[in-house]
């Protein structure tokens, strides 16, 4: 019924390793959601692939995009903690 739109990776330690660098640097609560996705690059010109992930904190959605792969993603692809309102998802389309 449901389908992976990329080639099966195993990525799961790289989600994790950024999952674990948003709860560190937004000092995001363990009770809190984080979604961490590596996906293809579909529009013409863009890298052709995407690390999303998008996470709640007090009641707050956030969301960050970083043209590369989950794996390539290090601690300096995120922002500093004082720019997470920069961060808010106000349930616009897609940022790029």
């Amino acid at each position: 019924m449901f389908r992976r739109l990329a080639p099966a990776t195993d990525n799961l330690q790289d989600i994790s390793r950024v999952e674990a660098i948003l709860r560190e640097r937004f000092d995001v609560d363990q009770n809190e959601i984080i979604l961490v996705s590596e996906d293809p690059g579909i529009k013409p010109g863009f890298p052709p692939f995407e690390t999303n992930m998008i996470f709640w904190k007090d009641e707050t959605r956030y969301r960050l995009k970083v043209f590369t792969k989950v794996a390539d993603v290090t601690d300096r692809d995120v922002p500093i903690k004082w720019l997470l309102p920069s961060l808010e998802d106000a349930g616009e389309g897609d940022c790029c």
